[in-house]
């Protein structure tokens, strides 16, 4: 399972997420380094679907629903609960910046302030279990930048969806 820091800091992947995610910042008058790096390593991890759905049950299923993943957090042992907590943020984050309108079928019918109280307190909570102190002021400032957070990753879904841009995308062969 691939994840960001994987990618070398100059790959043309990493390179176009962080330009994509420094105008989308600029758009929703956010200048911040720390989140300009933590949403384009989010948008790089969520390239892969098994990063998207990396939470597992107890039987090892993955979790696909924000309630699945909230409920598990309040139940694995005290060593994961960073990393659940954290992908929940993570999860509800991208939801609501890249596909808001998969809350509006199946077992996803939630509201969206649901999801982002549970994102915003996911990351309260992640941050309060870190023990790395520039990884904890990392995650409070997404916890209290959520919001405009989520229109940066609104911007860089109707960024990417314009047809001019996916016909760019096309012709420089990245589609």
């Amino acid at each position: 399972m691939s994840r960001a820091h994987d990618f070398p800091e100059n790959h043309p992947v990493k390179t176009f997420f962080r330009r994509l995610a420094g105008r989308a910042l600029t758009q929703s008058s956010l200048s911040d380094k720390d989140l300009l790096l933590y949403l384009t390593d989010l948008l790089i991890d969520f390239i892969y679907i098994e990063n998207f759905y990396r939470l597992k049950d107890g039987r090892n299923k993955r979790l696909e629903y924000l309630v699945d993943m909230v409920q598990a957090a309040v139940v694995v042992p005290q060593r994961k609960k960073k990393a659940y907590y954290k992908q929940i943020g993570d999860y509800t984050l991208f939801i609501l910046g890249m596909f808001p309108e998969s809350l509006a079928c199946g077992r996803r019918m939630l509201p969206h302030s649901f999801y982002a109280d549970t994102g915003r307190r996911s990351y309260i909570v992640a941050s309060e279990l870190e023990a790395d102190v520039e990884i904890t002021v990392v995650l409070r400032k997404v916890a209290e930048k959520y919001e405009r957070c989520v229109l940066s990753l609104n911007w860089v879904r109707e960024y990417t969806s314009d047809p001019f841009f996916q016909y760019m995308l096309r012709q420089f062969g990245v589609t």
